[in-house]
């Protein structure tokens, strides 16, 4: 993927490497107007790239924003869930103990609904929180890379602007 600041930075390479050589000094010379115009782009577009970053970087906190919030979302459903077959479960014991035949029987399903749901509930919130934390990881990555890559970009551009300067100074 090649950048505009990677574009720029070959004009000023190419620049140098096309420039005239002053005889017996082993220095460059070098249009001076066409190194600054292509330092001005390189200024301007600068900006843009470190933004294009932060702009990932928020994509990423909308990403695990939303995947918290779906694992809240899926959290509630299960608890309203339990809530619902706990009432159930509290209609079916009650029926059973005023029919006191089936007490014991009762208590042991409703233990036993309890003990499932909760289970369930749980393996629901285990798994989003896993879910979200994978994408979390996942955009943090993404991000470093992100950050690696301009960073990379922004060392290049300045050894660039170093080399040309020296360049610039020895010519003098």
């Amino acid at each position: 993927m090649e950048t505009e600041i990677d574009k720029i930075l070959e004009e000023i390479e190419n620049l140098v490497a096309s420039s005239n050589r002053v005889p017996f000094l082993d220095k460059v010379m070098i249009d001076d107007v066409e190194l600054f115009r292509l330092m001005d782009v390189l200024r301007s577009e600068l900006p843009r790239q470190i933004q294009e970053a932060g702009d990932i970087v928020s994509r990423r906190d909308e990403i695990i924003n939303a995947a918290q919030m779906e694992a809240d979302r899926l959290v509630d459903g299960a608890k309203r869930e339990a809530d619902q077959t706990i009432e159930r479960a509290n209609a079916y014991a009650q029926k059973a103990v005023d029919e006191n035949e089936i007490v014991v029987r009762a208590k042991e399903q409703e233990k036993a609904i309890m003990d499932q749901t909760m289970a369930a509930a749980q393996q629901m919130k285990d798994e989003t929180e896993q879910y979200a934390t994978q994408l979390r990881t996942s955009a943090d990555d993404y991000a470093n890379q992100i950050f690696d890559h301009v960073l990379d970009t922004v060392n290049s551009v300045l050894q660039a602007v170093q080399d040309a300067k020296g360049q610039l100074n020895n010519q003098q």
